[in-house]
């Protein structure tokens, strides 16, 4: 990793490929950014790919808390001037990075040319599928047990997250952080909870079903939307299927303008 102050603290970063656009990697709540390691490996040969740690998760170093959209789209901003990563940016974000680049096409339009979402976040989510979690047991899993604090109630609360998420104001801000029109938008939906095997098979299906219709709200965001499927995969699909993340982003790059696609003389160094 490659580290860049940002006026007064560090985030780590992976740089590597050279090409345009620059494909932005953008992690979820539940992992640092080097899940996203396979996917930067398969597509750095032929693209400039970025990956990094959030304020406060892997290498990174902390910020203040309470954490918003806002505040993290403040760091990304400044962290690909720092790094010299150039525009266009193709966004990448999974679970709760899908808000934040949805953010960041909001504030800065002209710099993005296409989204891909992986499984996103929806800003309803916990309070349409929170209810659905099965009462507490005494022969709950720990992992069903801290899923089903965090979808339940302790979403409000942002000591609930590593990063100190404040969600209540994060989904204020999603909702009004509309797309560029045109913008090429593509929704990767994995069978996250028909797979879950926490869960009884008929609340698999319903919560399922529940996940999808919210994944479709998401493609009303542009009139350029793609909807893709990888229901072999859990929640995270760039362990499970990167490969499907893969050819997404480079079926999107191949519909860009030519002026986009233009290769840089000189590939970067990895960080």
């Amino acid at each position: 990793m490659t580290y860049a102050d940002i006026g007064g603290r560090r985030l780590a970063y992976r740089a590597s490929g050279a090409g345009s656009p620059s494909v932005v990697l953008e992690t979820g709540l539940g992992a640092e950014s080097a899940g996203w390691q396979a996917v930067q490996t398969a597509l750095e040969g032929a693209h400039r790919v970025f990956r990094y740690d959030r304020a406060g998760r892997g290498q990174s170093e902390p910020a203040p808390t309470p954490r918003n959209l806002a505040q993290i789209v403040d760091d990304l901003s400044a962290l690909l001037d720092a790094a010299h990563i150039p525009a266009p940016y193709l966004l990448v974000g999974h679970s709760f990075g899908a808000l934040i680049v949805r953010s960041f096409a909001h504030r800065y339009p002209q710099t993005v040319c296409g989204m891909v979402l992986v499984e996103p976040m929806h800003e309803v989510q916990f309070e349409r599928l929170g209810p659905a979690f099965p009462a507490a047991s005494a022969d709950d899993s720990a992992a069903l047990s801290r899923m089903r604090d965090l979808w339940t109630t302790g979403w409000r609360d942002p000591a609930t997250t590593p990063e100190s998420i404040d969600f209540p104001a994060s989904f204020r801000m999603a909702r009004e952080a509309a797309l560029p029109e045109g913008l090429p938008l593509t929704v990767l939906t994995a069978g996250s909870f028909r797979n879950a095997s926490m869960f009884a098979q008929e609340q698999r299906l319903a919560m399922q079903e529940t996940w999808e219709q919210m994944h479709a709200e998401w493609l009303t965001l542009s009139a350029c939307s793609k909807a893709v499927s990888v229901p072999g995969s859990e929640h995270f699909v760039q362990r499970d299927a990167p490969e499907a993340i893969v050819e997404e982003i480079e079926a999107m790059v191949r519909l860009l303008p030519r002026s986009l696609r233009v290769a840089s003389a000189t590939p970067m160094q990895r960080g």
